[in-house]
């Protein structure tokens, strides 16, 4: 489908190409000259460090790393036969052990293929030409990689997505590090999550992807899931936890009865509010009427009606050494 989104856009990728090197790179490095001049700084290392530990080992991010190591496609101490379990029942067992994992919403969702990627980047941040590869469906019983393509069963029909909270007046506190301890516990959170959820559905007998950045947007996901709706800064707003949530996902054909689909466009809140853009420290949120702001290279087309410069936002993270997550921290509706 030549519509989806070619991942090698998305900013982790596109401003490595810009700065000619990795840009966490770039962005540890600015860390390590904080933590050498400012004490608030050098004392919340330890935390990032253990903050960091299980994204990185799986991903990190997820981007980049879609049938790599933790991320595969297949596979795995628990892949197993089909059990005796009733398709009407598995939903029960799935959403409950999301939340027993640490999701704080879980919710199914019909997958439309729109969502996923059209194509990856397998040289994720690499500062030269991106190494790609089509995602594809096909007739085929299990996941599998080409030369040219990963390539999906077309039974795969389902996305679990699971959402994992994070603490927004920790996103927002100005203490040094604070934000990037929770925006990378965050992301630990939601690997340990997807990776066992992925475990126990291949225990079942089906396929399983569990995914990250990676493979799939998340928020059309979330919000097709019943789990929100996107805001202004371009992330879920979550039911009842509001902006300060990571979103991840497994794909699945596990037959599963989907929850209704929520609103796809952002809240009117949003056409008033623009608190986000306010706080925003690298003025990556359009501040105006929607549809005033013109999509840039990172953006889907049709997507958010004011769409982000996510490069000035990494751009910022890479600049202060900080994984600025302010916009979720200061919604009101978080």
């Amino acid at each position: 489908m030549t519509d989806r989104f070619d991942a090698s856009r998305i900013a982790f990728h596109s401003l490595s190409r810009r700065l000619g090197r990795p840009w966490v790179d770039a962005y540890v490095e600015r860390i390590r000259q904080r933590a050498r001049t400012e004490p608030g700084a050098r004392r919340a290392l330890p935390a990032l460090a253990g903050a960091r530990a299980f994204n990185l080992r799986v991903g990190p991010y997820g981007e980049g790393r879609e049938n790599r190591g933790l991320l595969a496609w297949s596979g795995g101490p628990a892949a197993g036969r089909r059990l005796g379990v009733a398709p009407g029942e598995h939903r029960g067992w799935v959403l409950d052990l999301a939340g027993r994992l640490g999701a704080a919403a879980a919710g199914v969702a019909v997958l439309d293929r729109r969502w996923v990627y059209g194509r990856v980047q397998l040289n994720p941040y690499a500062p030269g030409e991106p190494a790609c590869k089509a995602i594809a469906f096909e007739p085929v019983a299990e996941p599998r990689e080409t030369d040219g393509a990963l390539v999906l069963p077309d039974a795969v029909n389902r996305a679990v997505v699971v959402l994992v909270a994070m603490d927004a007046g920790r996103l927002r506190s100005g203490r040094p590090l604070e934000a990037s301890v929770e925006t990378n516990l965050g992301y630990s959170r939601m690997a340990t999550v997807v990776v066992s959820l992925a475990d126990a559905i291949r225990a079942a007998g089906y396929v399983a992807i569990p995914c990250m950045n990676d493979t799939a947007l998340s928020v059309p996901l979330a919000a097709a899931a019943g789990l929100g709706r996107p805001g202004r800064h371009g992330m879920l707003i979550a039911d009842r936890l509001g902006s300060a949530v990571r979103v991840a996902k497994v794909l699945t054909d596990l037959p599963l009865e989907p929850d209704p689909a929520g609103p796809a466009d952002p809240p009117e809140f949003c056409d008033t509010c623009g608190v986000c853009a306010s706080a925003c420290p690298a003025g990556a949120i359009p501040a105006g009427e929607r549809g005033e702001t013109p999509p840039g290279p990172c953006n889907r087309a049709h997507g958010n009606p004011w769409p982000v410069d996510a490069e000035a936002c990494l751009a910022w993270w890479v600049e202060h050494g900080e994984s600025c997550a302010r916009c979720a921290g200061v919604c009101p509706l978080s």
